[in-house]
């Protein structure tokens, strides 16, 4: 036999699964076959073992971590691994025994079988060595594929024993032995070898030798070896076909027959047999009388419906068990070609349960589903990255229009977005593409049927295969109404402020004209009577005479700061008289008192279509700027301008003062009322300004409003 068929050979025979554990179910180490099976690292130490079972498979492995023994000692049980489908598996638990003292970790081999009974599984020959080769342990099996017993095997090196094996040359060198080759290699060392080569009790052997390292994966702890033998001699054997034929037959875990024309059970496999409580015995009798009631139903009709027709039938047969579950088959019935006249029907049931409930289970699934995206008032969508397809509920179809093409596109959806939304919309699922997020909610315009947006809430779930976005799933919220209805409630917020404003501005008026009005009519009249009454007195002496020639002079100048006073605060009649000629005379005023020069410009031929309201606010915004503008701006030209236009009243006041910048510098009490007073008729206020160069005010207010 050549290195190369060794290989062969190996890679054919090494179908145990294998795996060590810790006394939490933490998979240490797992070989190739279960690794596959399950779909794991095969040295992943995150992946738990009880995620893999069942929880009646879970309650048993635990009960076997806490009994097991050591090599010699194995705790036995069924336990079947669940993935996508159920691999049946007798498996032997022992203790790991090494050289040191360490966490405990068992030994799982398990055993790919349908047989119910674990005893009668084959047993594995186990060894297991420290990282110098010394044999810590090994079971009755591995001393009986060697020839020795277990006593013989303890503390001996590994190299002792593999000489008289015909594989290694004599004397054999520790670096030259399959744990080495192991450690060198980083995984598992697999080779086929004959014992005793060239004698009569020649056996082939398969040994697997798997190593374990510790966290830091430099030195392996200990060397597992699994010994199995091979039912080979030297020469080459020829299958027979017939043999092979039949102990396939034997061997499957389905269930084959055979029966005649006449309806006799003339071949019954094992798994057949075994089901149904039959025995070779019950063979070529009549099939009715043979197998139990439950059974009976597929012989009468499916096998005489084949023999009437002679086209083969499947059908699905289910049957309940004591236990409550129920169990079922894929029976397939065929007529059997042969050399004779009879008429020959071979049958085929194979258990499909995990399947069916599997299928069953994803088909309610689905359907529930679908109920659901019917009755809820969201509309469910799908998006398939891969394909660029979408999936939509009847929800989102009643949304988007229900004569939507059939193959429903990302760049077909983009196009009835709301133009003002595309691009954030587009911007914001590209980078949901590739920021990793697993869900997402964001609002936007969609296009309805009718022609109007409609404003929508969507929030969904991003799939990730391989890291990668294969799929979103979303479900979308019709907000128009809502939207609607906050807009109102937001308007009338607004309008019930403005109201509020306006009442306390009209407030604010007439209190400052009954205020200057006092001033004007009583205050001022008193100034004056004490004016007169200072007039009348002679003083004689020269002292006296200066003294009351002061207070007259403050007199003056108390009557004259409450005319003005009172002239700010009593508006003038803007019935009688227009704003513009209102403003001009506030103009002249200024002229009076102040240094600088002062323009206003407006036109005679205007008509002033606008409200008392608004020629009121207008007037006051341009005395609150005259103000700020002598307090503050040092100016040597002051320009006004009100202009009207079809539907709106400009009004801008221009100077050349020092200037400010608005960024840095809070609004005053002037420039509130400004800006109060114009909002409250939905004007608008430009503000330009910088230090050095002046300020530019411009109030623009509509003439429709309020």
């Amino acid at each position: 036999m050549t290195k190369e068929d060794q290989v062969t050979i190996a890679g054919t025979y090494e179908d145990n699964y294998f795996a060590v554990i810790n006394e939490h179910g933490v998979i240490i180490y797992a070989n190739d076959p279960l690794a596959n099976c399950i779909h794991i690292e095969s040295r992943g130490t995150t992946n738990l073992f009880f995620n893999y079972i069942s929880s009646i498979g879970t309650k048993q492995l635990k009960n076997a971590l806490q009994h097991a023994g050591y090599a010699a000692n194995p705790f036995y049980l069924r336990m079947d691994l669940f993935n996508s489908s159920v691999h049946k598996a007798n498996w032997h638990i022992a203790k790991l025994k090494t050289a040191t003292q360490r966490p405990e970790v068992f030994i799982c081999i398990g055993s790919k079988t349908n047989i119910e009974k674990p005893t009668n599984t084959p047993v594995t020959g186990l060894l297991v060595t420290d990282a110098q080769g010394n044999v810590l342990d090994a079971n009755d099996q591995a001393a009986s594929f060697l020839n020795t017993n277990p006593e013989s095997l303890l503390n001996a090196q590994l190299a002792d024993f593999c000489s008289p094996l015909k594989i290694f040359s004599d004397p054999i060198s520790y670096e030259s032995t399959p744990p080495m080759k192991a450690l060198l290699s980083g995984k598992a060392y697999e080779q086929v070898i004959e014992m005793h080569a060239g004698s009569p009790e020649s056996k082939w052997l398969h040994f697997t030798f798997h190593p374990l390292f510790d966290d830091t994966r430099s030195v392996p702890f200990s060397f597992i070896a699994l010994i199995k033998e091979l039912p080979w001699k030297k020469e080459q054997i020829s299958f027979d076909k017939q043999l092979f034929q039949n102990e396939f037959l034997n061997m499957t875990s389905a269930m084959t027959w055979l029966i005649d024309e006449q309806e006799n059970l003339i071949f019954a496999n094992p798994a057949f047999q075994r089901f149904l409580g039959i025995t070779e015995k019950d063979l070529n009798k009549k099939a009715m009388e043979a197998i139990p009631p439950y059974f009976v139903e597929i012989f009468e009709k499916e096998h005489r419906n084949v023999l009437a027709t002679g086209t083969a039938r499947k059908k699905i047969h289910k049957h309940a068990l004591a236990n409550g579950t129920t169990t079922y088959f894929l029976v397939h019935i065929f007529p059997v070609p042969n050399n004779s006249n009879k008429k020959l029907l071979g049958g085929e049931a194979t258990d499909i349960t995990f399947g069916y409930n599997e299928h069953k289970e994803i088909a309610n699934a689905n359907e529930r589903l679908i109920r659901l995206t019917q009755v809820t008032t969201e509309a469910i969508w799908e998006w398939d990255l891969k394909t660029d397809q979408f999936f939509r509920s009847k929800a989102l179809l009643d949304l988007i229009g229900s004569f939507e093409p059939e193959n429903l596109t990302f760049a077909y959806y983009r196009s009835r977005i709301h133009p003002d939304d595309k691009d954030r919309v587009e911007l914001f699922i590209n980078n949901l593409r590739h920021s990793k997020q697993s869900s997402w909610q964001y609002e936007y315009r969609f296009k309805h049927i009718d022609g109007t947006y409609r404003n929508l809430r969507d929030r969904g779930v991003v799939v990730y295969e391989d890291g990668k976005p294969v799929k979103f799933i979303g479900s979308i919220l019709d907000l128009t109404e809502v939207k609607v209805l906050e807009n109102q409630l937001m308007q009338e917020k607004i309008k019930h402020q403005k109201e509020i404003a306006k009442s306390i501005i009209d407030t604010q008026e007439k209190e400052r004209t009954r205020i200057g009005q006092e001033l004007h009519d009583n205050i001022n009249q008193l100034l004056l009577v004490a004016k007169l009454y200072m007039g009348l007195l002679k003083p004689a002496e020269p002292a006296n005479k200066v003294i009351a020639k002061k207070v007259v002079e403050s007199l003056d100048m108390a009557i004259a700061d409450i005319q003005a006073i009172s002239r700010e605060m009593v508006l003038p009649k803007l019935k009688e008289k227009t704003l513009a000629e209102s403003i001009n005379e506030l103009v002249k005023d200024v002229k009076m008192t102040c240094k600088f020069k002062i323009k206003f410009l407006y036109d005679k031929q205007a008509s002033e279509d606008i409200s008392e309201g608004k020629k009121i606010a207008l007037y006051r915004i341009v005395q609150e700027q005259l103000k700020n503008t002598i307090q503050y701006s040092k100016a040597a030209n002051v320009s006004l301008q009100l202009l009207y236009h079809p539907h709106s009243v400009e009004l801008i006041i221009q100077d050349d003062g020092v200037g400010f910048d608005p960024l840095k510098k809070t609004k005053g009490i002037g420039l509130c009322n400004i800006y109060d007073r114009t909002l409250l008729y939905n004007g608008k206020v430009e503000l330009h300004s910088s230090p050095g160069n002046g300020c530019y005010l411009k109030v623009t207010i509509p003439k429709c409003s309020l």
